[in-house]
């Protein structure tokens, strides 16, 4: 009976230890990680670097971006990083990781880009990881891009249908973050304008509001059931809504383009 006791205690304890470390690194934030040397120089090419999670991997922004550019008269150069599933503190991470490394951004970096666009927020949101927790990163992630000289464009957390999003996730997940909500959000599911309200507080705090080129997510689609045909499922737009985000995103540059001058033909 003894032994048998302190096998369960054992079992329990290393139980406890498992589950501590796993929410311990699911809800804490990135430390400050430390700047790096570039020696890139920038030249007379606009250079637009794109980072986030699945919406800005596999390049597919890149080429719509690019003609787009061209089209206005500008030449320009497109660097993308993106990771799919990939939350703000793993994208904030990104940006630090060697090059050798799948998922790292540091070449979108060491390109010294003249913009960055920031298009990521629905893992945050979907996984319900907290309000806090995604401004924090979000807010680092333009420090650092700041400090590079480099003009983050930011894209308001995303419009998509969270409460389908979570609904197709298996029953571990769907419950885990339901649960989450309600110690995050107050137990609302659909948190995607709390995420951006408290971005916008926390921008305005650190003074970084004027710091940055604001894309209001809402332009593209204020509504999922409204704009249903802009996604080609619950949480990732289509070919059509891509093309849409980056109208949007290109009307916005032209507003910055007589600082560019050197970059048009």
């Amino acid at each position: 009976m003894k032994r048998n006791r302190i096998i369960i205690i054992g079992v329990l304890v290393f139980s406890i230890l498992i589950f501590s470390f796993y929410f311990h690194d699911r809800f804490s934030q990135s430390k400050y990680l430390q700047f790096y040397q570039v020696d890139t120089k920038k030249d007379s090419v606009l250079k637009i670097g794109i980072i986030g999670d699945s919406w800005a991997a596999g390049k597919k922004l890149d080429s719509i971006l690019h003609n787009q550019l061209l089209k206005r008269g500008l030449n320009n150069k497109i660097i993308s990083s993106g990771k799919p599933g990939a939350k703000s503190k793993a994208v904030y991470q990104n940006l630090f990781k060697n090059k050798e490394d799948k998922f790292s951004s540091k070449v979108v970096i060491e390109n010294k880009p003249d913009y960055c666009i920031l298009i990521l927020g629905v893992n945050d949101a979907a996984s319900q990881i907290g309000r806090h927790y995604y401004s924090y990163h979000m807010v680092q992630i333009i420090k650092t891009l700041l400090h590079y000289k480099i003009k983050p464009i930011l894209v308001t957390c995303p419009e998509f249908d969270i409460e389908e999003t979570i609904d197709n996730m298996n029953i571990l997940s769907r419950n885990r973050n339901i649960i989450s909500a309600y110690f995050n959000n107050n137990g609302e599911i659909d948190n995607i304008k709390t995420y951006r309200k408290t971005l916008m507080e926390e921008l305005a705090s650190e003074e970084l509001v004027n710091d940055i080129v604001l894309i209001d997510f809402d332009r593209v689609c204020p509504d999922y059931k409204n704009c249903s045909q802009m996604y080609r499922n619950s949480s990732h737009l289509s070919e059509k809504g891509n093309v849409k985000l980056i109208e949007v995103i290109v009307g916005e540059l032209v507003n910055e383009i007589p600082q560019l001058g050197q970059h048009t033909h």
